[in-house]
């Protein structure tokens, strides 16, 4: 039985999201609770506490506070990916798109094209890694992104796909949008060569606006915009 990839790397991101939560809150307050009481009340006040509730009961109440805990840091993961969930559908359903579009887009990437930039990303994709790919859906691009995110699903890399809008006219057709332009990952300088063997020009921009919060970190995406006006 095959197992789907994507799927093991979202159990992946959630366990170790609940993990390093769970692991923060036992060792951060947890276990230093009985030390922190003994050092804050006087003697003889643990004493008294020590004699009320002997080591047994406290070691008992500190596993209780730790399956506790487990529970928290799973819902707060929980949570925390369904208001990403949630804040990507707010912004997604007051996108206003023209199915209009849809029917006269005419621009399409060449089948040669297409097969180049599935079977040159396949043998890179150990480099690759994961790969942010944004779009913005508007006449021709419709169906022209459709087809480069086809062929970039087809090498079997993973792709996080977004709808987003550019920052300025001047930002159209295939870019490489990045935290810092002077400063492109290796990783990105391959795919950038990847398209120029397509026969597809890529210019190099700002990180776009819509695009910061949400790729904190990852440095660049690969964004698909409008045609130039």
């Amino acid at each position: 039985m095959e197992v789907d990839p994507s799927y093991l790397s979202r159990l992946w991101d959630f366990l170790s999201e609940v993990l390093s939560m769970f692991f923060f809150q036992v060792t951060g307050g947890i276990l230093v609770i009985e030390q922190l009481i003994e050092f804050i009340l006087p003697k003889k006040w643990w004493e008294a506490v020590d004699t009320a509730i002997p080591k047994s009961k406290r070691r008992r109440i500190l596993l209780w506070l730790c399956a506790v805990s487990f529970i928290y840091a799973s819902f707060s993961a929980y949570d925390n990916v369904n208001m990403r969930l949630q804040s990507v559908y707010e912004r997604n359903r007051d996108l206003p798109i023209d199915f209009q579009t849809f029917k006269s887009s005419e621009k399409r990437l060449r089948p040669d094209q297409s097969k180049i930039i599935s079977n040159l990303i396949y043998e890179n994709k150990n480099i690759i890694g994961k790969l942010h790919f944004a779009r913005y859906l508007s006449g021709n691009t419709v169906m022209y992104s459709g087809d480069i995110l086809d062929a970039l699903k087809r090498s079997g890399v993973e792709v996080v796909q977004d709808i987003v809008a550019p920052d300025t006219p001047d930002q159209t057709g295939v870019m490489v949008a990045c935290d810092d332009p002077n400063n492109v990952p290796e990783s990105i300088k391959i795919i950038i060569g990847i398209f120029h063997k397509a026969d597809i020009n890529v210019n190099i921009t700002n990180m776009l606006t819509q695009a910061k919060k949400r790729y904190v970190g990852n440095g660049c995406i690969l964004f698909v915009g409008p045609d130039p006006l």
